[in-house]
């Protein structure tokens, strides 16, 4: 979701999707910095980012899907992802371009395969987080709630999650899907939670410390869970040990920005927002400038620098490219493998 406390703005954008742009792979500006050669194992120092599609409102939450039509799902590999003001989920076909996928998403904002058949939405201005009761390839706008409220109270506005192996979802709740976000007359509970939705239906509150928590990532081997923050006062990124059966652990730092020792550019050009863990152990996350490239101690091995906000990403089932859900566009970096 949008990490800034102006996101309220978005919702007064008219409803109507201006002309999407599939343009022909153009090649767009990007910035590769360097500083540590452990990230020449992924990146290439003159790499450059396509430019997918434009003409969007806000790209987030994107998910790679595989092929899978034994099961209702598509014959070929594809990334969905949301265009979360104007209500919709769409489709990324490599080699073909970008079609809408689903029609009144439910504001949908981060997006996840639930058992590998099942499209999972974190639905935003709804509230709650919802199961698409569809078939992959047959989408629907019908959705199975599994969590909308905590403590007799309506949940904020569900923005990322990440699935651990036990069947636990970890979710954020920050507060960008209302209208008014920490003012919001609407607003039913008194903090923002990070939460753990287990497999019988048992909604935990595993922190309610973060003023906006945002993206949310497991580490390759879910032994570490990781939090982003994007609180413009306190930037940062948080992570959590995590026990086999998906026990979380107490709050630390992974990494906390100096907004002071940023250039104002670069500090006026997005905050921590979503993150994945490449199988390496190193994390991609977007904040400031672009997306930064952490090793699992916290690290900083290289930033890509991109054109507009970025606010997610996600890899292809090879980790052959990273996708990126950039403001009104999706873009794509190749990477080593």
């Amino acid at each position: 979701m949008h990490s800034k406390r102006n996101v309220g703005a978005i919702w007064l954008v008219a409803a109507l999707l201006g002309v999407l742009v599939n343009s022909a792979y153009a090649v767009t500006t990007a910035t590769v910095e360097i500083f540590d050669s452990r990230a020449l194992e992924l990146l290439e120092r003159g790499s450059e980012l396509e430019l997918l599609a434009e003409s969007f409102e806000w790209t987030e939450g994107p998910v790679w899907v595989k092929a899978n039509p034994e099961e209702g799902g598509f014959e070929k590999d594809s990334l969905l992802f949301s265009d979360l003001p104007n209500h919709r989920v769409y489709r990324y076909l490599p080699g073909e371009g970008v079609s809408v996928y689903l029609e009144d998403s439910g504001f949908s904002n981060g997006l996840l395969l639930w058992q590998q058949k099942k499209l999972l939405l974190l639905q935003s201005r709804s509230r709650q987080v919802a199961l698409m009761d569809a078939p992959l390839a047959k989408p629907e706008s019908r959705f199975e709630v599994v969590a909308s409220r905590f403590d007799q109270g309506r949940l904020n506005s569900p923005n990322d999650g990440v699935l651990h192996n036990s069947g636990i979802l970890f979710f954020t709740d920050p507060p960008y899907g209302l209208k008014q976000q920490l003012d919001d007359p609407e607003k039913d509970l008194d903090f923002q939670g990070v939460y753990a939705l287990h497999p019988d239906g048992r909604l935990q509150l595993v922190d309610r410390g973060i003023l906006y928590p945002n993206g949310i990532a497991l580490s390759a081997d879910e032994r570490t869970l990781y939090v982003a923050a994007s609180d413009p006062e306190v930037p940062a990124w948080y992570a959590y040990d995590v026990g086999q059966d998906g026990e979380v652990g107490e709050r630390r730092v992974f990494y906390r920005t100096d907004m002071g020792e940023i250039a104002a550019e670069e500090a006026a050009h997005g905050l921590p927002d979503g993150l994945k863990v490449h199988s390496s152990g190193i994390v991609f996350a977007t904040g400031p400038g672009g997306v930064w490239l952490f090793d699992p101690y916290g690290i900083v091995l290289a930033k890509i620098h991109t054109p507009s906000v970025a606010a997610n990403l996600e890899f292809n089932g090879d980790q052959s490219a990273v996708y990126i859900t950039a403001h009104k566009t999706l873009l794509r970096m190749n990477l080593k493998k």
